[in-house]
């Protein structure tokens, strides 16, 4: 399993596949009415290959959801990682 933690709560997903396979808000869900404001609640897969080819022999187990892409609802649409934050990372910030 890995654990895809950011502002909205925790993603529990499976390490192989990268499906979801729980979703802990912890709180912090103001509006589940809002669309703007579901937090991770549509995120049904996250981009683990696309994680593995960027940092090569790291095995994830913990990542901030701004360093992966990710599938949204039932449209399967697709969110990048935010390459801003990689940046930043790159520069040694973040992580």
């Amino acid at each position: 399993m890995t654990t895809i933690g950011g502002s909205w709560g925790e993603l529990t997903v499976d390490a192989e596949t990268g499906n979801v396979l729980t979703y802990d808000h912890r709180g912090t869900l103001p509006d589940p009415e809002d669309a703007s404001e579901r937090g991770y609640t549509l995120i049904t897969r996250v981009d683990l290959d696309e994680w593995r080819k960027t940092y090569g022999d790291q095995e994830p187990t913990s990542i901030d959801i701004l360093d992966v892409g990710y599938w949204i609802g039932p449209a399967n649409t697709y969110e990048p990682p935010a390459q801003d934050w990689r940046d930043d990372y790159e520069m040694g910030g973040n992580r």
